[in-house]
């Protein structure tokens, strides 16, 4: 028997090697095809940084206009080798700021001084003012549009990546071998397509810009900051290693929660999508109260995992602010003492340093958060990434063939085949050969290895041992798609789509015709209870065709296998679960879809399998004896037995 998963499966690959970084390069590989968007998106965050930061710088000249007491003085226009006075000249804005430029840095907050006196000042101190007022107005203007700009271009280029990243991942699952499946549960698999990538989608969406935007903004401000005063910078950096060691904790913790998060999520999936399937088994055993109380255990769980995270989350902005003003009280505290005394940099310096280094809490407090989303966006990528990278058992060898026609026979060489992870062998040592247009049935006891057998037909699953050979080829040999186009399956489970009467026969038919979709209806048996619908084909058949009875859905999905027309027909106990009545149309359809056709039937019901041209006897994975039902019952004990539990009446 296949593994089987009651929880989240952690089997669906080996823990990857990467690194944070690597995985996280990685979620970012997917901009890639989005570099032109990104250019305009780094474009538009510089000049936001830029006009952010002046709009901030030119608070300090404001206030300075508003309240000095020394009256506002012409200046004649600054010669490239002068010092620029202040807009407002003042007591301490002269002699006693030893913090321009004395660091060797650049000092680019003396050359915006320059710049604004330049061009706003005026000798009427109300005019100034309104100039400044004016110029502050547009720089607020820009910088908005400019983060709109902004905003446009990431919000397309987040909503592409998520759109590119779920597709890939969908088609990785399609994919997917059936052992794939075996082993990992429906709950799973879709938590990590949606709710996986939805963690992704949030984390990248508050990152995005912020990976951007926030580094510019303190290194721009930090520039600024050093250009007034460095010694009252260093000052205010000193706690930011402290504070950085403490955000990065927070950010791992984050990453562990944030998986059982997303686990979590996975079980409570799992649990949901069992009981819906299955509600008529759990009505029917009285069960609801016991799977109210298992959803209540998984969403518990969940409820616990998120707080935790939440809270942990939530920790680290208050922490950080917390931080920032402990950084604020101490420049303060010391530069206002130097202020005072007249030393170190002017009152307006002073003001503009307390007024940048307040705004550039924001964008470090933001960096942290940065750390913690792209954390939250590696434990959901890795889940995601687990998936993209598990390998199908069954791929395309190099240099597979097209095969397009069957015209002699199909081949079991000592066939063994043992489910991954297990060593019990399923099939042992099988050898059976199919001649072209030959009905061949299987029966034997359950377990006996019969759906086993024609599932490695199609490769379904790959053979442990010995080979499976078309005409003559491997079927390894032959392209996976090109294999599968040779063969029509019904099973005993009928699964149809919550799609039209029309489109579930026409699926998996390329450019189907309403004539070539009647026509198979009609061969079915299903034309007439299709006409008897509302709306004929067009008619719903609801989700897994459950407003149709189960002998419905089985002339519907043998009139898919009819229009398909394929060489080689499956059946796989097609008839075993029908009423007598439905049993006469079905097997009434199943004759006119065998004609002139190779057929592999397993069938529990040996009254409709013994006119076959070849019946296969099996148990336990071997084959016992082959032959017609007359020779088998003459010399098959086991033929006699199960035709003797069958028709003892």
């Amino acid at each position: 028997m296949p593994e089987q998963l009651t929880g989240v499966s952690t089997k669906l690959m080996a823990p990857s090697s990467d690194s944070n970084f690597s995985l996280y390069m990685r979620i970012l590989g997917y901009l890639r095809p989005y570099v032109r968007y990104i250019v305009l998106v780094v474009i538009f965050n510089f000049f936001f940084v830029i006009f952010n930061t002046l709009s901030v710088w030119l608070v300090a000249p404001v206030i300075t206009a508003l309240f000095s007491d020394s009256p506002a003085t012409a200046s004649a226009p600054l010669q490239p080798d002068q010092d620029a006075p202040a807009i407002i000249p003042n007591g301490d804005s002269g002699e006693n700021n030893t913090g321009d430029g004395s660091s060797g840095i650049p000092n680019l907050n003396q050359w915006l001084k320059e710049r604004i006196n330049h061009f706003f000042y005026r000798d009427d101190r109300a005019e100034m003012l309104k100039i400044l007022c004016l110029f502050i107005f547009g720089t607020f203007l820009l910088k908005n549009l400019f983060a709109f700009a902004e905003f446009f271009f990431v919000s397309f280029v987040e909503q592409k990546v998520i759109l590119d990243l779920r597709e890939q991942v969908y088609q990785k699952v399609l994919g997917q071998s059936m052992s794939f499946f075996d082993r990992t549960t429906t709950g799973d698999i879709i938590s990590r397509v949606t709710n996986d990538i939805n963690s992704v989608n949030v984390a990248v969406n508050r990152s995005f810009t912020q990976i951007i935007r926030d580094p510019a903004l303190v290194v721009i401000q930090l520039i600024l900051l050093f250009s007034i005063s460095w010694q009252l910078t260093l000052v205010a950096l000193i706690v930011f290693p402290v504070s950085l060691g403490l955000i990065q904790q927070i950010g791992k913790s984050l990453k562990r929660k944030s998986k059982r998060v997303q686990e979590n999520i996975a079980q409570i999936t799992a649990t949901l999508q069992e009981a819906i399937s299955s509600v008529k088994v759990v009505k029917a055993f009285g069960m609801e109260d016991f799977e109210m109380a298992r959803f209540h255990g998984n969403t518990l769980a969940h409820f616990r995992a998120v707080l935790r995270q939440v809270r942990l989350r939530r920790l680290s902005s208050p922490l950080s602010e917390t931080l920032g003003v402990g950084i604020m009280i101490c420049v303060i505290w010391f530069g206002g003492q130097l202020v005072l005394r007249g030393q170190l940099l002017s009152s307006e310096d002073f003001i503009r340093f307390i007024v940048l280094l307040f705004t550039l809490m924001d964008p470090i407090k933001k960096m942290g958060e940065l750390y913690n989303n792209i954390q939250i966006a590696l434990a959901s990528g890795k889940r995601v990434f687990d998936l993209m990278d598990a390998v199908p058992e069954v791929q395309n060898r190099p240099n597979a063939i097209d095969k397009s026609d069957f015209t002699d026979k199909i081949e079991y060489r000592d066939v063994v085949f043992h489910y991954k992870g297990e060593a019990e062998r399923v099939l042992d040592r099988v050898s059976l050969d199919i001649r072209k247009n030959e009905k061949v049935a299987f029966v034997g006891s359950s377990g006996a290895g019969k759906t086993t057998l024609v599932n490695l037909l199609p490769r379904f699953y790959e053979v442990r041992e010995g080979g499976i050979l078309i005409d003559g080829t491997d079927t390894r040999d032959i392209q996976v798609a090109s294999l599968r186009s040779l063969m029509g399956i019904v099973t005993q489970e009928v699964l149809l789509f919550n799609d039209t009467l029309a489109n579930n026969i026409a699926y998996g038919t390329r450019n189907p015709t309403p004539e070539g979709i009647r026509e198979a209806a009609k061969l079915a048996n299903a034309f007439d209870f299709i006409m008897d619908t509302p709306e004929g084909f067009e008619t719903l058949v609801g989700e897994r065709g459950m407003l149709l009875s189960g002998g419905q859905r089985q002339r519907i999905s043998i009139a898919r296998a009819i229009l398909r027309n394929p060489p080689i027909l499956i059946f796989d106990e097609a008839t075993s679960s029908l009423d007598s009545e439905s049993e006469h149309l079905i097997q009434e359809a199943i004759e006119n879809l065998m004609k002139e056709r190779t057929v592999l039937m397993i069938a529990h019901r040996l009254s409709s399998i013994i006119h076959a041209d070849k019946i296969v006897v099996m148990e336990k994975g071997r084959i016992l004896d082959i032959g017609r039902h007359e020779e088998l019952l003459k010399r098959s004990a086991r033929y006699q037995r199960l035709c003797e539990l069958q028709f003892n009446d």
